[in-house]
């Protein structure tokens, strides 16, 4: 999760990312899928927009369990207000990767002004509590919507 910045507006990104890395030495090469979505909890339709992709990744291990992954490649927006735009996602993490990272994205497409993000990821030891944390986060939020109307 993360905050996306893009013209002077701002929210909050929630990105989820599954893949397989191999490796080799102090390295590892893989691919990762991703799905990210821009979140407003302020408007009446708080999902924005949506990113899909399959990138693949780099990681370089500096020691004693820490990393630095780097992934770029192509993705899909799906957004509300515009057609389907193809752009370019670069995601680029530093920490230890089974239990947080700080991370930072870029995402870039035609014609737009590059979206930048940054945020904290959370390694597959940690997902259990991310996604219980994230449920209630979004019934506690779902309640106050329903009871403010």
């Amino acid at each position: 999760m993360g905050s996306r910045s893009r013209g002077g507006r701002s929210g909050l990104d929630l990105s989820w990312q599954v893949g397989l890395l191999g490796n080799r030495g102090r390295s590892a090469l893989g691919a990762t899928g991703y799905v990210a979505v821009d979140v407003d909890v302020r408007a009446d339709r708080p999902i924005l927009d949506t990113r899909l992709g399959v990138l693949p990744r780099y990681r370089r291990w500096l020691g004693h369990g820490a990393a630095l992954d780097v992934s770029t490649g192509p993705a899909v927006e799906l957004r509300r207000t515009v057609p389907t735009t193809l752009l370019s996602s670069t995601n680029v993490a530093v920490g230890w990767p089974d239990d947080v990272a700080l991370s930072g994205r870029v995402d870039v497409s035609a014609g737009s002004r590059p979206a930048w993000f940054i945020g904290a990821r959370l390694g597959a030891d940690q997902m259990t509590e991310a996604l219980e944390a994230q449920g209630i986060a979004l019934l506690v939020w779902g309640l106050v919507r329903l009871l403010t109307k």
